[in-house]
C-alpha cells in the first residue's frame, strides 16, 4: 500500500503540474473564454482520473479549469468555493466532501453554478440550469452486481454474502449497496448477509475486515464490494489464507487497471465499468453549458429533467475486459 500511495502522491502532482492545480489554495491556469475551478475532496485514484480527463477537454476546447486537492472537509470547501467566487471563475465543478453539506456549497457559491461529481446531493437540492450532478446511476451498478451472482450461483437456494461497503455517508455506498439487496431480495432466495461494514473505498481497509471474517468461521459464497479497491484487498486477504479464488465470487465496482488485471487472472469475477474518462467529459460539458445558458437536456447523457448527467455503466466479465485495459 506503501507503493500505491506514492504512485497517487506523485501522480497527483504531475496532474498540478499539468493544471496549475493547488492543495488548499488556489492558483491561476491557463486563460480561456470559460474559468472553471475543479474542487476535489481529497487524493483518490478515481477522482484524479476524472480531473485529468477534465482538464484535457477543457485545453482541448480553450477553457480554463484550475484544479484543487481539499483535505476532506466541507469547511475547506466552503473556503475554497468562497475564494473562488471572490476571484471571478463562472463555475464551480465540486466533488463533495459530504453531499449532505451540498447547501452550504450552494451558499457560498452565490450566483455561480455548481456541478457537483462523484457523490450525489439530494434531488431537492439541484437546479436546472443551476445545480447539476455528473456520475452514474449507481442503481445499476449494484443491479449489475446482483444478476451476475444470481447468474452464478444460481443452482443455490440459499447464499451466504459478504458485503464491503464504501464510505458510509457517500451516495454511491447507498446506491449501489441497496440495488444489490434489493435485487439480491426479489430473486426469491434466502439471503444471509454473514459480514457487512464500511471499509471507505479502501485496499487495506477492505483485506483487514475479510480476515476478521474468516476468524468467525462463516462460510461465505461471494463477496459484493462498492469499488474495485476492496475488492482487490478481500483477494490480498484469500491469498495470503490459501483460499482457492475459483470457489469464491468477487465483485467490484470502477473496473480500474487493476481489477481488469484481477478478471484476466481469474482472482476477481466481475466488476462494472464507471467511466472516469466519460465523467471527467460530461463534468465540462455540463460547465459549459451552464454558463453559457444551453438546455441542460441536450447535454450527452442529461436526464429529462435537466438535473444529472448520468455517463452509463458497464458490466465488465472475463468474456469482455479487454475491452476496458
Amino acid at each position: 500500500m506503501k507503493k500505491i500511495s506514492a504512485f497517487i502522491l506523485i501522480a497527483a502532482m504531475l496532474l498540478c503540474m499539468l493544471t496549475g492545480c493547488n492543495v488548499g489554495g488556489i492558483q491561476g491556469g491557463n486563460a480561456g473564454s470559460v474559468k472553471a475551478l475543479m474542487i476535489l475532496s481529497t487524493e483518490d485514484t478515481f477522482r484524479e482520473t476524472v480531473a485529468a480527463e477534465a482538464e484535457k477537454i477543457a485545453q482541448e476546447q480553450g477553457m480554463q479549469l484550475d484544479l484543487v486537492i481539499g483535505d476532506g472537509t466541507s469547511d475547506t470547501q466552503v473556503k475554497t468555493i468562497k475564494e473562488g467566487v471572490s476571484k471571478g471563475y463562472d463555475v464551480i465543478i465540486c466533488n463533495p466532501a459530504d453531499a449532505a453539506t451540498a447547501l452550504q456549497l450552494e451558499i457560498a457559491a452565490g450566483d455561480t453554478p455548481m456541478v457537483f461529481f462523484n457523490s450525489c446531493p439530494e434531488e431537492r437540492l439541484l437546479k436546472k440550469g443551476k445545480y447539476v450532478y455528473v456520475g452514474s446511476n449507481e442503481q445499476d451498478a449494484g443491479k449489475f452486481q446482483a444478476e451476475y451472482v444470481l447468474d452464478k450461483l444460481g443452482s443455490k437456494q440459499e447464499l451466504n454474502v459478504m458485503l464491503i461497503q464504501g464510505e458510509r455517508e457517500h451516495s454511491a455506498t447507498y446506491g449501489r449497496t441497496t440495488a444489490v439487496k434489493n435485487a439480491l431480495k426479489d430473486s426469491g432466495k434466502k439471503i444471509n448477509y454473514i459480514f457487512s461494514d464500511y471499509a471507505d473505498w479502501n485496499r487495506e481497509k477492505a483485506k483487514n475486515m475479510f480476515d476478521i471474517m474468516l476468524k468467525t468461521g462463516r462460510e461465505v459464497d461471494c463477496v459484493i464490494c462498492n469499488n474495485d479497491e476492496m475488492a482487490l484487498g478481500a483477494i490480498e486477504s484469500c491469498k495470503e489464507n490459501k483460499i482457492d479464488l475459483a470457489s469464491l465470487v468477487i465483485l467490484g465496482v470502477d473496473a480500474t487497471k487493476d481489477g481488469c488485471e484481477a478478471i484476466e487472472n481469474e482472482e476477481m469475477s466481475f466488476t462494472v465499468c464507471q467511466s472516469a474518462s466519460g465523467q471527467g467529459r460530461a463534468c465540462v460539458d455540463a460547465a459549459k453549458a451552464l454558463v453559457s445558458g444551453e438546455d441542460m437536456t441536450k447535454v450527452e447523457y442529461a436526464t429529462e429533467n435537466g438535473l444529472y448527467v448520468y455517463v452509463p455503466f458497464e458490466p465488465v466479465t472475463k468474456q469482455n475486459v479487454g475491452e476496458y485495459k
